[in-house]
């Protein structure tokens, strides 16, 4: 039988998420929770109901939903991809004169090898990392067809990059960090495999309000407060942090792509 009462740890457990999330969850949402002393207490069947109700049961997708997401739409996901944005924001990555030809590049959340493709012949090596073996296959597929050799691929849980410290010149991060339940760790993971002086080119949503999206997409974060996200590079040690956004995500339907109408941000910093 399920307890009635849980603590914090029992609580983060029936969201399915992290006590860390948990914790920022009920620091922004209007969790059904008491305090007693410094400890907080929660009913399991408010908890239910509040989820089953409020747009916050969106937080509450678990890690193995959002990889049996990929997994399922991984053949389809270079046409749904078009609905996110336009090749602009490729283009843009390879006019900043970030990639130079002896680098190894990590493409965190490559899916299906958008970055991955498009940057391997301007480089050394990529290390395509993702948590979805579908995408991962679909990727190497398309690096056959296109001959290249130097793509490495790496299966992976949430943020982590089960790669040595300060091992490689660049990290790309591409409209992934919204899907990670720790983004703040995942920043700090790029910056532990980055070598001194290498940088980072992460591109993501701005904050919005489309829940309904959130949900249909399996996302964990409506995007990021530009500033919070600066805070936390700055946090984890990046330096030159530079950020563009003004960038609008129309997708090659301008703005009837399932995620159109949305801002993006570019943020690039050197570690």
């Amino acid at each position: 039988m399920h307890r009635e009462i849980l603590n914090m740890e029992e609580a983060a457990e029936l969201f399915g998420v992290s006590v860390k999330t948990f914790i920022k969850l009920l620091k922004e949402e209007s969790v059904p929770a008491r305090k007693i002393g410094r400890e907080w207490r929660f009913s399991r069947k408010a908890l239910i109901e509040w989820l089953s109700s409020g747009d916050s049961k969106l937080y509450s997708g678990s890690e193995g939903e959002t990889k049996e997401f990929f997994n399922q739409v991984a053949a389809q996901w270079e046409e749904l991809r078009k609905g996110y944005y336009d090749d602009e924001i490729l283009k843009k990555l390879l006019d900043m004169e970030l990639l130079k030809s002896d680098m190894t590049v990590v493409d965190l959340g490559a899916g299906d090898g958008y970055i991955s493709i498009s940057v391997a012949p301007r480089v050394k090596k990529v290390i395509a990392v993702d948590i979805s073996q579908g995408m991962l296959k679909e990727l190497e597929k398309k690096a056959f067809r296109e001959n290249l050799k130097n793509i490495d691929t790496v299966l992976t849980d949430g943020g982590e990059i089960s790669l040595e410290d300060s091992s490689v010149d660049m990290v790309c991060a591409s409209m992934v960090l919204h899907h990670i339940e720790e983004p703040e760790a995942s920043i700090e993971e790029m910056y532990r495999v980055i070598k001194p002086g290498g940088s980072v080119f992460v591109l993501d949503f701005v904050q919005h309000g489309d829940r309904a999206l959130m949900e249909k997409m399996h996302d964990k974060w409506p995007g990021f407060d530009v500033g919070e996200m600066e805070e936390l590079f700055m946090q984890a040690g990046f330096r030159d942090i530079k950020i563009e956004k003004d960038f609008d995500c129309d997708g090659a339907s301008k703005g009837k792509g399932i995620k159109g109408g949305k801002k993006i941000f570019i943020l690039t910093a050197v570690k």
